[in-house]
């Protein structure tokens, strides 16, 4: 078992200062925060430490090679949506988004989403 921390906590944090922040502290894996880019809507929703609209080869490289770099493991990939909201057009959304926290989760080898 490995020790690690969601990054949502790190709000405000580049997705280097992130992985440099966990990586200094010890942890040896992240649950990296993937909601859709913009304004939090409530604390820690909002976060967003990996674009996942972002889906070029070298992107997904460049994340795992800096992860490898120092040390971190993705542990999963994070986006918390209301995928039930009575509000249709924000339902849509939160659908939409989790299939591309899905589809990225694939492409970096996560294979995990929370």
């Amino acid at each position: 078992m490995k020790l690690g921390i969601v990054s949502a906590i790190y709000d405000g944090f580049t997705f280097e200062e992130m992985i440099d922040n966990a990586s200094e502290t010890g942890y040896e894996c992240v649950e990296v925060a993937c909601w859709p880019q913009g304004k939090a809507e409530r604390r820690y929703a909002g976060v967003s430490h990996i674009d996942v609209s972002n889906t070029s080869p070298e992107y997904i490289a460049y994340i795992k090679d800096y992860c490898k770099k120092k040390n971190i493991e993705i542990s999963s990939l994070a986006f918390y949506p209301n995928t039930m909201d009575g509000d249709l057009v924000k339902r849509a959304a939160n659908i939409e988004h989790l299939k591309k926290v899905i589809r990225m989760s694939a492409l970096l080898g996560v294979n995990m989403v929370t």
